[in-house]
């Protein structure tokens, strides 16, 4: 009797720890089935270390107001600067369908010389992998020849410094635009070569007062085109450390005849 009702004990912790599993992996399992025209979806990653600013691991989503699952559409991620976030941006933007996120930075992965940026960029990629494989599940008719990263500051010195990451998959295998906004080509963010960028394409833009990113962002189209991007350098007047609202307008302009009017690869 002893040993069937260890057993049963035994089953019984089997199956609670089966339970907390699925408990632990349901805040996304429903995701697909809230998938509709405008929905505004939150990803959570309880699996994931807490972000920058001390909470879950979770980003924002938002989908285009005719959003229709037979078409495909480009994926728009931002990235912000300091300490980040997890809110979509597309203020900069031409006119049309696109599926809008904000991804978070990872708690820690911090720039060794200076703690308030980020600087580990191999696990600043890892937290962002793991987030866009979550999100293709859910939305798997996303258009990555067409995707969009874009970031500001932070943001920017981690889209070089995730560039230049060696490995597979790559950021190039999920987007084929990429948008720095007064950030990269830093020393820190600039370690490490750039790779293949045949067909895809680039947009640098920088403030030209003091304050601003000017000596190393400026650097970045010259090493971009070197290496087969497309590249747009623009220097933003009057402007210091900031995307500032005058811009937005010249690169949803130069999205819109340019780098999403480019033939994709079939």
């Amino acid at each position: 009797m002893r040993l069937v009702h260890l057993c049963l004990l035994l089953a019984t912790a089997t199956l609670v720890a089966a339970d907390k599993s699925v408990v632990k992996t349901s805040p996304r399992a429903d995701l697909k089935a809230q998938v509709a025209p405008g929905a505004t979806l939150r990803f959570e990653f309880p699996e994931l270390t807490v972000d920058r600013h001390g909470a879950l691991a979770a980003c924002h989503l938002k989908l285009p107001a005719d959003y229709d699952a037979a078409k495909k559409y480009p994926l728009v991620v931002w990235l912000g600067g300091g300490e980040g976030g997890n809110q979509p941006g597309g203020s900069f933007l031409p006119a049309g369908d696109f599926v809008l996120v904000g991804l978070p930075y990872p708690k820690g992965a911090n720039n060794p010389a200076q703690a308030n940026m980020v600087g580990d960029y191999g696990k600043v990629w890892a937290y962002h992998r793991f987030m866009l494989d979550e999100i293709a599940k859910a939305i798997p008719n996303l258009d990555k020849s067409r995707s969009i990263i874009a970031g500001f500051s932070n943001g920017g010195h981690a889209i070089d410094g995730m560039l230049r990451l060696g490995g597979s998959p790559k950021l190039t295998d999920y987007f084929g635009v990429f948008i720095f906004a007064d950030g990269g080509g830093t020393a820190y963010s600039s370690k490490g070569s750039l790779p293949n960028l045949a067909g895809k394409f680039a947009y640098a833009c920088w403030g030209s007062e003091k304050g601003s990113n000017k000596p190393n962002t400026s650097q970045l189209p010259k090493a971009l085109k070197s290496k087969g991007a497309t590249v747009v350098g623009s220097e933003m007047a009057g402007v210091g450390h900031a995307f500032d609202a005058s811009e937005h307008p010249k690169v949803a302009a130069w999205l819109e005849k340019v780098a999403l009017a480019a033939p994709t690869k079939k």
